[in-house]
């Protein structure tokens, strides 16, 4: 994919082909040494942020796999929340219950509720934190496995809805909101069922030592932390 990068007034502008059927659809045209900004008429101006996220735990894969999204719009520099949606991403301890499993259902998800509510002919600006979807929807990464393959034509076959779609990955940090989602549909889902799975989960939840641990960093660790969560966040701090 061939870019172009024009800087006006400070801002740096990503020029994309419009044969992108994932990216901004725009047209520069220059004319004289005039510089001008087209826009496909059938795309609205209207500017909407979405996060997606997905999680496994409290282990992956084969445990509970939850998803998370958020729909926000950028109305003169104004943010307003449109919707947010949470829930199961797959059955819950199957084998294909997983972490991408679940960062697939999420954009899925996503995609047909924008969809569904008329919004397909927005600019729209996607942004998740998992680098094996985005970069498999791209074609950075090929598609390995049969069973994600059926998620990822599902997505492509979505975005081809889309007038003025972009798809951009974003670090863990910033895609807060859209993870706290999923972590919410997760921790309901374990509070309607924890004495069904409660001797299959204890196992793998963080032990009495890792929370500690957590709490001495002032890190208040989440209802059900897994272990393998527990170590993420102290390996940050080089704690074993």
């Amino acid at each position: 994919m061939q870019s172009t990068y024009l800087k006006i007034s400070g801002i740096e502008k990503k020029l994309v082909n419009s044969n992108q059927d994932i990216h901004l659809i725009y047209y520069l045209i220059i004319d004289n040494n005039n510089i001008n900004w087209m826009y496909d008429d059938n795309v609205q101006i209207k500017r909407l942020i979405c996060m997606f996220d997905g999680m496994c735990q409290p282990i992956n894969p084969g445990g509970v796999a939850c998803y998370g999204f958020i729909i926000k719009e950028n109305n003169n520099n104004r943010i307003y929340q449109i919707h947010e949606e949470a829930g199961i991403a797959f059955e819950p301890f199957a084998k294909e219950s997983s972490n991408n499993v679940a960062e697939y259902m999420a954009l899925v998800k996503l995609l047909e509720w924008l969809v569904a509510n008329h919004y397909n002919k927005f600019c729209i600006l996607i942004q998740g934190d998992s680098q094996l979807i985005i970069n498999q929807l791209s074609g950075k990464y090929k598609v390995k496995s049969e069973k994600l393959k059926i998620y990822h034509d599902k997505t492509k076959t979505l975005i081809q809805r889309f007038k003025n779609l972009q798809i951009e990955w974003v670090i863990r940090e910033k895609n807060k909101e859209a993870d706290a989602l999923a972590n919410k549909a997760y921790i309901n889902f374990l509070d309607n069922n924890y004495g069904e799975f409660y001797k299959v989960l204890k196992p793998h939840f963080a032990t009495d030592q890792q929370i500690k641990l957590l709490k001495n960093l002032k890190i208040n660790p989440s209802k059900y932390l897994s272990k393998i969560e527990a170590s993420r966040y102290l390996k940050k701090y080089n704690i074993k």
